[in-house]
């Protein structure tokens, strides 16, 4: 959307705005509720002409945001039609640019060490883009929406009989996936596998209505951007036996929720559930012998199988 004329009453101490701006919305999350303020801290707005030629970038500060109203003012381009990449969180130390002043297609944004091994908490990246609009003297302002590039899974194992004792120290978990390396339209364009390792476990209990008590463990990971048509896969692992006791393609079963999600008003795909979802509590109900799983839950979505998934 742009507003092209001064159109609101602001108090005597503020004069009406003027120059060309982009506002900031994060909408595009599981609450389809405006975020924004409460978790987008900084602004960095690469500017790209119409055929993608690098032009500048502009750094907008917290305080910058707040004292804008979350938009960022854009200014000393010549009259013509430009391309606007909004990241917010990229400055943190776990991430790094290249080609980030040369052409759109050449720009790329990566977890530091991509393609090895992560085991700590990602800082909140979000991505943003405005198509081609037309730049000139006169006011306007353009609406960005903001995506949340990462995500934390919660994830809990425990045995249906309870019987299983798991010793927290003795087992990991990690995901598996080609996605530490996005471009400038927000594509992963990782062909290395990157390991995110836990960056917390212990033991749990839960209170489940079927199985009543169960002990088992718990895992904390996080990882970039989701897709549901890559293998991003959950790996459960003895380190005793150095034994694999599952390894499993979980944005399957996570994406499933999508189609039932109606919270919006509508069903998601499975992608744009992937999206605006960034948190996930996944319990694996596995068999006596941690060989099968019996049962899956999602949030707090069951997706159970006729036949339990040999693992």
């Amino acid at each position: 959307m742009a507003l092209t004329s001064c159109t609101w009453v602001k108090d005597e101490r503020d004069e009406c705005l003027n120059g060309f701006w982009l506002r900031l919305h994060y909408t595009y999350n599981i609450l389809d509720v405006e975020a924004a303020q409460k978790y987008v801290k900084d602004a960095d707005v690469y500017v790209y002409d119409a055929d993608g030629q690098y032009v500048k970038r502009i750094h907008a500060t917290l305080s910058d945001l707040i004292e804008n109203g979350y938009r960022v003012k854009v200014e000393g381009l010549t009259e013509g039609d430009y391309q606007f990449v909004v990241w917010s969180g990229m400055g943190n130390s776990q991430y790094s640019v290249t080609a980030d002043t040369q052409t759109m297609d050449d720009f790329r944004l990566s977890l530091v060490g991509a393609g090895t091994r992560f085991s700590g908490a990602l800082p909140d990246l979000y991505y943003g883009y405005k198509s081609t609009v037309h730049y000139d003297d006169s006011y306007a302002l353009y609406d960005v929406e903001l995506m949340k590039n990462t995500n934390q899974l919660s994830c809990l194992v425990v045995s249906v009989s309870d019987q299983q004792e798991l010793e927290a120290n003795d087992y990991s978990m990690k995901v598996v996936a080609a996605n530490s390396t996005m471009d400038a339209r927000n594509r992963i364009v990782s062909g290395t596998e990157t390991i995110y390792e836990s960056f917390d476990q212990g033991v749990a209990v839960i209170d489940d209505p079927e199985y009543g008590e169960l002990h088992g463990l718990k895992f904390n990971i996080m990882t970039l951007r989701l897709m549901s048509n890559s293998d991003s896969r959950l790996v459960l692992e003895k380190k005793s036996t150095d034994q694999t006791l599952f390894n499993i393609s979980f944005t399957e079963y996570i994406g499933m929720i999508g189609s039932f999600y109606t919270a919006i008003g509508r069903p998601l795909t499975a992608q744009e559930y992937l999206d605006r979802q960034d948190f996930y509590t996944i319990v694996f109900f596995l068999s006596d012998d941690l060989d099968q799983l019996i049962k899956l839950q999602v949030n707090s979505w069951r997706l159970r199988s006729n036949y339990h998934l040999k693992l």
